[in-house]
């Protein structure tokens, strides 16, 4: 909007409706592109939201957004388990359900919305302990409007889990639009 929209914090919550939690992650490059300690992080914290007492009867509803495709089929295996371990989680999942508990890459989740998502950033260091700065669709032409939708498919919250912080990023390495609102939007949610 060519920064003329303005958003102000809600007064009626005592809470923050953007939180930010960082995991002991890693990066792991090539053909994984996966980041297992983060999406394990991200599955304990939603099975925990949909056993805890009343979470049912809110009536809230949960989506789960990843930057990739392969980090949204670990986090989808990973429910898989933890669905099989606990057939109660089942209806949360069920497609007779409203709004259904998804788990969505940035290039698939336009539309959908729910209460509350939770975003996985997937990108970390690497085993040696470097960010790579490599960040897939957000480096690209219009990868700003990518990470846009991600960030705003929550109704009510969101929740970052991310193995890198803002402060993991060098801004001289950050050439793309997307890159930098990345570091942009991580240094927001953490504070």
């Amino acid at each position: 909007y060519g920064g003329g929209l303005v958003t102000f914090p809600s007064p009626v919550t005592d809470d923050r409706a953007v939180s930010f939690h960082l995991v002991k992650g890693r990066y792991e490059k090539g053909g994984a592109r996966i980041n297992q300690p983060e999406a394990q992080a991200l599955v304990a914290d939603l099975v925990s939201r949909l056993k805890r007492p009343g979470f049912r009867e809110s009536g809230l509803t949960i989506g789960v957004v990843t930057f990739n495709s392969e980090q949204q089929g670990l986090i989808e295996d990973l429910l898989d388990d933890e669905r099989r371990k606990d057939p109660g989680l089942e209806p949360y999942f069920s497609e007779m359900e409203l709004e259904p508990v998804f788990v969505k890459n940035l290039e698939s989740v336009q539309g959908d919305e729910r209460d509350d998502v939770i975003l996985t950033v997937g990108y970390g260091k690497t085993p040696h302990g470097r960010v790579l700065h490599r960040f897939g669709p957000l480096n690209t032409e219009g990868g700003e409007r990518r990470l846009n939708v991600a960030i705003t498919r929550a109704r009510r919250s969101m929740t970052v889990v991310s193995s890198i912080a803002a402060g993991d990023l060098d801004p001289s390495r950050l050439r793309a639009r997307g890159a930098v609102m990345l570091r942009d939007f991580l240094t927001y949610a953490a504070t």
